[in-house]
């Protein structure tokens, strides 16, 4: 697969959107992990908005993101050869990551506490390899760098078959319940909420089988059997068999009660909510899929714009959505007008940001 496919390009872009939405949203309700927040008591209506887009965009975007990426690799595999494609991986993704580790994240964590010695605190995290768990957001292309590899040095011994393979429900149940019970598994040692080096293997059971699912789909035409009718039928069955699940599942956990059963452990909650989060996951992917193939295929200007500066959003928003929060701090608003008046900004200034950073010619290479 050497042309692009203007529908997954899109695709790309609504899940960064995401991504830089749910930093904003971490931000005000504090229900998550982030260099800044802003504590500040949320009534019902505002909980709720939180909670349910905060699972929802957690429960699909990322992996979205290692499905996308599975799929193009086999082909560029096949092109590049087993050492190059290492190289260009190294390349194309590690450096990034670097930049980030040492130039961005001392950045965030100086604009949040101002009296840091940035020279210090970057020398510090040589002790115990702590610079490794300064990716921030890059935990993903880190991740991505680590799948990739792995996949290169593995792919001999792998399935190699070229079959077309179509979606049923079936399928789909299998898929969901494989993911349930890996995550469930996972959640036992490493419950929602924990991380090692900024990697949360809580959720990486759906990264893990999206990504093999995605290098698996580029063979057997997966993508192209999705239909816009499949793509309707399994929205409708994310949003209606998934949303009244979602909420049983909060009173069984009692999360409003600040209990958070469904982190992780042997109890019924914990396993309803990898049931959820992973049913939610694979339907929504799918429903994505097959709308905008049939939808959202064409790239008019402004798309193509989006789509050339959306790594350098993904890559350069954390320190501009912190600039922005830090200087907001003394405006008193709501945390639902001050998620969306931020979010919207954060991304506009990041947008702005890429762009001229794509300018400079040698350093702009790294983020195209």
């Amino acid at each position: 697969m050497t042309n692009r496919l203007p529908y997954i390009d899109n695709l790309r872009v609504f899940c960064i959107a995401i991504v830089v939405l749910i930093h904003t949203a971490v931000t005000y309700s504090c229900i998550g992990d982030w260099y800044y927040t802003e504590p500040q008591p949320l009534n019902v209506v505002e909980k709720l908005f939180f909670f349910l887009f905060q699972s929802h965009a957690q429960g699909f975007s990322m992996s979205l993101f290692f499905f996308i990426a599975g799929y193009f690799i086999p082909a560029s595999l096949e092109r590049k050869g087993v050492k190059t494609f290492i190289l260009d991986r190294l390349k194309r993704l590690g450096i990034p990551v670097l930049f980030y580790i040492f130039l961005i994240h001392p950045l965030c964590v100086k604009l949040v506490h101002p009296q840091l010695n940035v020279n210090e605190y970057t020398l510090n995290g040589f002790h115990h390899l702590d610079f490794l768990g300064r990716t921030g957001p890059l935990w993903f292309a880190f991740a991505l760098l680590i799948f990739s590899i792995l996949y290169a040095l593995m792919h001999k011994y792998l399935p190699s078959n070229k079959t077309n393979i179509s979606v049923s429900y079936k399928k789909v149940a299998a898929l969901i319940g494989l993911i349930t019970l890996f995550a469930f598994g996972i959640r036992i040692i490493a419950p929602i909420g924990t991380s090692f080096y900024n990697l949360q293997f809580c959720f990486f059971a759906a990264y893990i089988v999206m990504f093999y699912l995605g290098t698996r789909a580029s063979k057997n035409n997966i993508l192209q059997n999705i239909t816009f009718q499949q793509g309707k039928k399994w929205l409708y069955i994310s949003f209606g068999i998934g949303l009244p699940i979602w909420f049983i599942t909060l009173y069984v956990g009692k999360v409003f009660e600040g209990k958070l059963l469904i982190v992780g452990g042997m109890n019924a909650p914990s396993i309803l909510y990898a049931f959820w989060e992973s049913l939610f996951c694979v339907t929504f992917i799918i429903a994505l899929m097959g709308i905008a193939k049939a939808k959202f295929n064409i790239q008019n200007r402004t798309m193509k714009f989006l789509s050339e500066n959306i790594f350098g959003v993904y890559v350069f928003h954390a320190p501009i959505l912190i600039y922005l929060s830090v200087l907001t701090n003394s405006i008193h608003l709501h945390a639902l007008p001050k998620f969306f008046i931020i979010g919207f900004l954060a991304m506009i200034s990041s947008l702005l940001v890429s762009w001229l950073i794509r300018q400079i010619p040698i350093v702009g290479k790294i983020f195209n």
